[in-house]
């Protein structure tokens, strides 16, 4: 990896883009004075930089952080019901953004990050993670076959990476030298003390674990467990920390590979000084059969607990990949914060309300919709009643229950569907399938359609003979994608794309298949 020179126009371009709210460490830097003070502080701030950078050291200022516990839930003198947000020098943050975009970038050019690994990462998401992972099971699924999936659940991931072999590792993969040698100081020496209603404990030195509440942290953290998935010949997904692991099940000898691989994990975390907590490791078997081939798996000689159902990454996945309990969950919760809202906003203007719902409940809605869109018609009802609830908030019109006048308080309102947003969500990401904005290799999913079609930018379809493949995000949105106007598909950028779609009246959007 080459060494990092600092520029000037670099760093007040950092300073101008602080955003001046931000909380200030344990040098107690107000981060407005940073920003308006930008272009006569960063020459100073560059020069101060490049030493740091250049002498591989760190101010003591540096490695100190302020933690700030935030009340979640339950009984208050309980110490695990806080969350424990760290607060470090905002000065420091901006040189971790010219180093961390450095070795992100060296750590992407020469692929030394792993496949499996979404978290963090330019161009991938939870959503992308999601996609690829369910699509597998969905064709096992297809193909008559069982898939056995293993959440795993690292036990205080971050906060027990040891140092030394962290350090080993960036070696490893090519961070050498200054670089290196400033990151070791970074992680040395580091503590932290609790604030609390003005009050400030004595530090406690850290020496253990990625730094929390730093740039650098989430991509030593990656760095770190980067190999896990080469101890395994089973499938792996990791978005950070959270860890999936699941395989086809087509015979005896498949349950048997996949305990091989626990067994195998079991190994790497004990070499790496990591740990997976067994009690809260679960097994779900996802199949179309009504019989599912059972078999125990042990973790540390803990046999691990089958359920119906688990959350990964925000969605609730079934052992029949349906998603019936995650939409149930989803209205839910909407229909909580909305409670809340109407509580609470009452008597506020319409336009209070609107923008209420749209930043609060209408993203709860679609997290990740892209990935269990539903098809059934009392799914996609349930969904749209808290769409309705909410217009009848904004207008405060509860007692007129006519067909008619939802669909004229939804009309002054502007609201299309819910299930057109979640068809346009589809196909946008399509878009960036196709135009490889997001990081999910075309060519494994995607084929072009008859050649004969001179222009056509259709895409072959995928044929399946269960429900639950044929309705999923690929299969699907190939269809629907297939029946838009070409003048749409030839979008030339995805707001151009964007723009077209919104021009496309809601039951032409979907092949109706």
């Amino acid at each position: 990896m080459s060494h990092i020179t600092v520029t000037e126009n670099g760093v007040t371009k950092l300073l101008k883009g602080i955003n001046p709210f931000k909380a200030t460490g344990p040098d107690e830097i107000p981060a407005f004075i940073m920003k308006n003070t930008a272009d006569s502080l960063s020459p100073y701030l560059t020069y101060l930089y490049q030493f740091s950078l250049d002498t591989g050291t760190v101010p003591d200022d540096w490695r100190k952080a302020n933690v700030v516990p935030i009340y979640k839930k339950g009984e208050k003198h309980v110490a695990s019901n806080y969350r424990p947000v760290s607060l470090t020098s905002i000065v420091c943050k901006l040189l971790e953004h010219i180093i961390h975009s450095t070795v992100m970038g060296h750590f992407e050019h020469h692929r030394i990050l792993c496949d499996e690994q979404h978290g963090f990462r330019a161009r991938r998401s939870c959503e992308s993670q999601l996609l690829i992972t369910i699509d597998k099971i969905a064709r096992n699924i297809e193909e008559g076959h069982q898939t056995d999936i293993i959440l795993l659940d690292f036990a205080k991931a971050f906060d027990k990476v040891p140092h030394t072999r962290l350090l080993h590792k960036l070696e490893y993969y090519g961070v050498r030298d200054c670089t290196l040698q400033w990151i070791r100081d970074f992680l040395s020496h580091r503590s932290q003390s609790v604030v609390l209603e003005g009050h400030t404990s004595d530090p406690l030195e850290v020496v253990y674990g990625v730094p929390q509440g730093t740039v650098l942290g989430p991509l030593l953290f990656l760095a770190y467990i980067n190999d896990m998935p080469e101890a395994t010949t089973s499938d792996v997904r990791l978005f950070a920390d959270d860890s999936l692991l699941f395989r086809k099940i087509r015979n005896r000898g498949d349950p048997e590979k996949l305990q091989a691989d626990l067994d195998r994990l079991e190994e790497w975390e004990k070499r790496w000084q990591m740990s997976f907590h067994p009690s809260k490791c679960t097994v779900i078997r996802v199949t179309g059969r009504r019989k599912p081939m059972e078999t125990k798996y042990t973790l540390h000689g803990h046999t691990l607990e089958v359920v119906n159902s688990g959350k990964y990454l925000g969605v609730t996945v079934s052992n029949t990949l349906r998603w019936n309990e995650h939409i149930q969950t989803t209205s839910s919760k909407a229909h909580r914060t909305l409670g809340f809202l109407r509580r609470n906003l009452g008597r506020s203007t319409p336009q209070v309300k609107v923008t209420a719902y749209t930043a609060l409940v209408r993203p709860i809605l679609e997290y990740a919709s892209t990935v269990w869109d539903p098809h059934q018609v009392t799914s996609v009802r349930e969904l749209e009643g808290v769409q309705i609830r909410a217009a009848r908030f904004v207008f405060n019109t509860y007692t007129d229950t006519s067909p008619g006048c939802v669909t004229n308080l939804l009309d002054q309102l502007g609201w299309e569907p819910l299930q057109a947003r979640r068809t346009k969500n589809r196909l946008v990401m399509c878009y960036k399938i196709n135009h490889q904005l997001i990081d999910i290799n075309p060519g494994g999913y995607y084929t072009s359609g008859d050649s004969r079609t001179r222009g056509s930018r259709n895409l072959r379809q995928i044929r399946a003979q269960k429900d639950t493949y044929h309705h999923s995000f690929f299969p699907k949105s190939i269809r629907d994608w297939n029946s838009i106007p070409e003048e749409a598909k030839s979008a030339t950028s995805l707001e151009d794309f964007k723009a077209r779609l919104s021009d496309i009246p809601w039951p032409r959007l979907t092949s109706h298949e």
